[in-house]
């Protein structure tokens, strides 16, 4: 009997069992938050304070599924109860982004890089939304209506900080054009410096145009004035006043466009330093320092140095004010796709760094093997994923339960199985299994032996077929058990 054909005839529209990894799982996808993980609870009430947790589990003990389920969670949260809920920032492939990070910068990831990384993430994200470009459903929706004007309540420090993260943190393609973008939606000016040299400038200006306009106009005046008071100046002197005001007017314009240029190329200069500083930490970006490429970007003096952490713990503290304006409490670092290796070990201590995960509008929610984490000692929370033969038995059942052809009822796990196989035994398999990971991948291949299915393609299992017509069900027998998964002992 075909597989589909089996399952229809437990009125299954789809295998149950069949979940390559999570984020490929296309019952999980059904309904996310409908089959919670069995530590969903803990985790997430040990990350609300906001506080940071550390969560160890083995490979297929459903660490994906937690990270998944707390940003599919957050969201909702935030959306239900804005101001109160955490801005979540998603890193699924950390390892590899590690590693891409340390082939930038050609030594080991450091804390800096771990900050520029959460950052490199949020701050696109957040400039999407205040330049209203639509959502493609892959970034958070926003508690406030219009992002734009919930940063400009709290005034030009805020419009100007979310510049200067713009300018350094934002995606290689078109950021000097949405630097401009975004200066014209704030009415922002071009940075500290342009405004210094235009300010004192202006002031030279005028006060040196105004004194010309003065001799020019009344230069006859005290021509004579002098003459009378002073026999002993030369009257070609007195005559050559309107001249000097002349003068002073064209200096003082000479002196301001010097003082512009040389800003300029200060400016220039501090973005070339800043070019060489900063490091991309997405894998799928360019160089950063094409988002730096403008003559006077913002105020360069923010800029971070290389190495220097204190810096970038300002601009995160920018920030984090940034993201309570826009309807969020704090926000939270989900980090999975961890590795067991030198590399990974080595990100996993820059990212836990206790000035990172010590902060109170900042959370960090770290996903690993218990082995890359053994060495790890920082003050923040430890759950260990384990899995209950209870919890095991919920979980299949939840499966069941998304992948049925309503309104039939759905089959336990039992009546699966011949009624020669007890639930004893059952529970026996699954205590030896352990995780999620192993138990669905050993049913998937009992279901695929036990139905041995042909050459010739699949019927789709979403196809109408009337129920009528469904053969009658044949369940997995020992000799099937014993053929795929070996003899198995009592437990």
């Amino acid at each position: 009997m075909e597989r589909v054909a089996w399952l229809r005839s437990f009125g299954l529209r789809r295998d149950p069992f069949e979940a390559p990894d999570a984020r490929r799982d296309e019952v999980l996808a059904l309904e996310p938050m409908g089959m919670l993980h069995v530590r969903y609870a803990e985790v997430h009430g040990a990350t609300e304070v906001p506080h940071s947790c550390l969560i160890e589990g083995v490979t297929g003990s459903g660490r994906t599924a937690l990270c998944m389920q707390l940003v599919a969670e957050d969201e909702h949260a935030a959306l239900q109860r804005p101001g109160l809920g955490r801005r979540v920032v998603p890193i699924d492939r950390f390892t590899e982004v590690s590693r891409e990070v340390e082939q930038r910068r050609g030594s080991a990831i450091t804390a800096c890089e771990a900050l520029d990384l959460i950052l490199h993430r949020i701050v696109p994200e957040i400039v999407d939304e205040v330049l209203g470009h639509a959502n493609d459903g892959t970034r958070p929706r926003m508690p406030v209506a219009d992002a734009a004007a919930a940063i400009e309540s709290a005034g030009p420090s805020a419009c100007r900080d979310l510049l200067v993260l713009q300018t350094l943190y934002d995606r290689a393609d078109g950021t000097p054009s949405r630097t401009m973008l975004l200066r014209d939606r704030f009415a922002l000016s071009g940075g500290v410096l342009a405004e210094a040299s235009r300010s004192w400038g202006l002031v030279l200006l005028g006060s040196s145009a105004v004194l010309g306009i003065v001799l020019v106009v009344f230069g006859d005046r005290l021509d004579a004035a002098l003459e009378r008071s002073l026999p002993s100046v030369a009257p070609e002197w007195a005559r050559a006043l309107p001249w000097i005001g002349l003068g002073l007017v064209l200096s003082a314009s000479l002196g301001l466009l010097g003082r512009w240029a040389v800003a300029g190329l200060l400016a220039r200069s501090r973005v070339r330093r800043a070019m060489r500083s900063i490091l991309v930490t997405d894998r799928d970006a360019e160089d950063l320092a094409t988002c730096l490429n403008e003559l006077r970007p913002v105020d360069l003096r923010r800029v971070p140095r290389r190495g220097a952490i204190g810096p970038r713990l300002e601009l995160l503290d920018r920030l984090e004010r940034i993201v309570r304006l826009l309807g969020w409490n704090s926000i939270a670092v989900v980090v999975d796709g961890v590795d067991d290796d030198v590399d990974s070990r080595r990100a996993i201590k820059a990212l836990l760094d206790e000035r990172i995960v010590q902060r109170s509008g900042t959370s960090v929610v770290l996903a690993a093997p218990p082995s890359a984490v053994e060495d790890v000692r920082v003050p923040c929370s430890r759950v260990v994923l384990d899995w209950p033969v209870p919890a095991l038995r919920r979980l299949i059942q939840s499966r069941l339960d998304r992948c049925v052809d309503r309104p039939v009822a759905p089959p336990s796990l039992d009546a699966l199985f011949e009624p020669a196989i007890t639930s004893s035994e059952i529970d026996g398999w699954l205590a030896r299994w352990a995780t999620p990971g192993v138990a669905l991948d050993a049913l998937h291949r009992l279901v695929v032996a036990h139905t041995e299915p042909t050459s010739s393609p699949l019927r789709s299992l979403d196809a109408d077929e009337p129920s009528e017509l469904r053969p009658a069900a044949h369940p997995i027998t020992r000799a099937t058990i014993e053929r795929v998964l070996g003899r198995q002992r009592p437990a």
